[in-house]
Parts: C-alpha cells; structure tokens; sequence
C-alpha cells in the first residue's frame, strides 16, 4: 500500500511549520516532483566566508528558482525538501552514488518527462557544519559535483533539448550550464584578460565587450540579490571581501582537475 507521495528529508534539516502539507499538496496538484525553498543557513558567530556562502546560497536555491518559475520553468532538485509522485519515484534511478545526486535525478526525470517545480510556499532550512574540515569536504563535494555534471551531462542534455523541441529540458539545461558563484567570477576574469590581450593583438574589441557587458550582469544581478535578500546576511563593507573569497575557491578548482573528488563523502558534522 504505497503512499501517493513521497517526501524526502535529509535528517539534519528542518522542515518548518506547514511545508510538508504545502509541498505534499503541490506535488499531488501538479503530478511532478516538486522542490522545497531549501536555505542553508550560517551559524551564530559565523566567519564571514561562511556567511558569503549563505549568500551565495540563496541567490542558488531561491532567487534563481524564483525567476525560473515566474517563466514557468522547471527547477533543480536540492538533495532535500523534495516530493514525488509514487508513479515516478519507484522507478526512478536512485542509489547511484554520484557527487551530486539530486541533482542528476532531477535531469533524469526533465529527461523521462517529469521536471521538477519549485514550492516556495514549503521551507527547509539547515546549518553549514561549524567544522572546517566539514565545511571543505562539503564544498569541494558540491562545487566539483556540479562542474562535472556541467562539462559532461550539460551539453548533451542542451543538445537533447533543442532535438527534441523540449522546453523544459532545454531551461533545464540552460540553468545547469550556470557554474557555481565563485567559479562563474573566475571564468569571466579569465575572459577579460584573455579579451584584452586578444585587443592588443589583433585591434578586435568586440570579444572584449562582450566579457565587460556579461561581467557587468553578474556585477548588477549578484548588487540586486543583496540589496533584496543578503542585506541580512552580510553588511555592504562585507561585501567587498567578496575578490577574496572567489581567490579563496582557486585551489577547489584547480583540484577539480588534478585530484577531482569522484566518490561521495558524508560529510562532518557537529
């Protein structure tokens, strides 16, 4: 006697006030997985680079999922939060042990036909882990989970997308190919040096202009986000530290290709 949903919650989360009747009813309403607004929060007394990832955070799982389900998109799976139709869940592809589990699950299903929505109506909130070798081997799980999947299944499914005139899949995919916040930055420093000496080479500037406009709407979005929703989270004068903690990230990537994490650690709690 299965239930007609199932709802999945990583044991050091909380579910707030009323968010799995919320998520279970939405989920039953659309008949598709559905994700939970899930924030990860900054303990008390937090170091600043951990309340920049808080940030970073909820510009990852509630400001972009906003935007995506204001254009009738679908969303990401976050790991927790999240509920499934039974029909769906019992012969989808579980216990596969990649980096990023969630969020392979959820292209399989956009991919079967089923992508998931967001219920920012349903809240699940946890803590980042206090300890630094916590907070590390999370990262570099995350940040090297989602580059891996970004370089090898985001092309393909981008492909997939445009064959097959899948919309769904196609935003899907178009939100996959967004590195994360810290790996996004480096890429375009890269890009304008590269454009700028590509501009004294050769005379061509049109390269060069095109990385300061995408720099300037990272700059602009990245301005709006805090002004909307991190003004809570960091100060302005915070703000300004943001260079360092990007600098921070060099060597989480530089690993991603000399020493890439390919198994998954739980990681250290409290």
């Amino acid at each position: 006697a299965p239930p007609s949903v199932t709802i999945i919650i990583d044991a050091d989360c909380i579910a707030h006030p009323g968010s799995i009747s919320r998520l279970a009813e939405a989920c039953v309403a659309s008949g598709r997985p559905t994700q939970a607004l899930y924030l990860m929060r900054a303990p008390a007394a937090s170091r600043l680079n951990v309340r920049i990832a808080e940030f970073a955070w909820l510009i990852k799982n509630k400001l972009r999922p906003l935007g995506s389900l204001a254009l009738g998109w679908p969303c990401q799976l976050m790991g927790t939060g999240m509920a499934f139709p039974w029909a769906i869940i019992q012969s989808a592809p579980l216990a596969t042990g990649h980096l990023v589990e969630d969020m392979q699950l959820g292209l399989d299903l956009a991919k079967a036909g089923s992508p998931p929505m967001f219920c920012p109506q349903a809240l699940v909130t946890s803590n980042f882990p206090t300890d630094s070798d916590g907070v590390k081997s999370q990262r570099t799980r995350w940040e090297h989970g989602h580059m891996s999947v970004l370089m090898t299944v985001g092309p393909q499914m981008m492909w997939q997308a445009v064959r097959t005139l899948n919309v769904a899949l196609f935003a899907m995919a178009l939100d996959l190919m967004v590195p994360p916040l810290a790996a996004l930055v480096l890429a375009l420093v890269a890009l304008l040096l590269l454009n700028s000496v590509w501009w004294f080479a050769t005379d061509s500037a049109q390269p060069l202009v095109v990385s300061v406009l995408a720099a300037a709407l990272v700059t602009f979005s990245v301005a709006l986000a805090w002004l909307r929703e991190g003004r809570q989270i960091v100060s302005l004068s915070e703000m300004l530290a943001l260079p360092w903690y990007v600098i921070a990230k060099i060597p989480v990537y530089i690993r991603l290709f000399t020493k890439r994490q390919v198994e998954w650690v739980r990681t250290k709690r409290d």
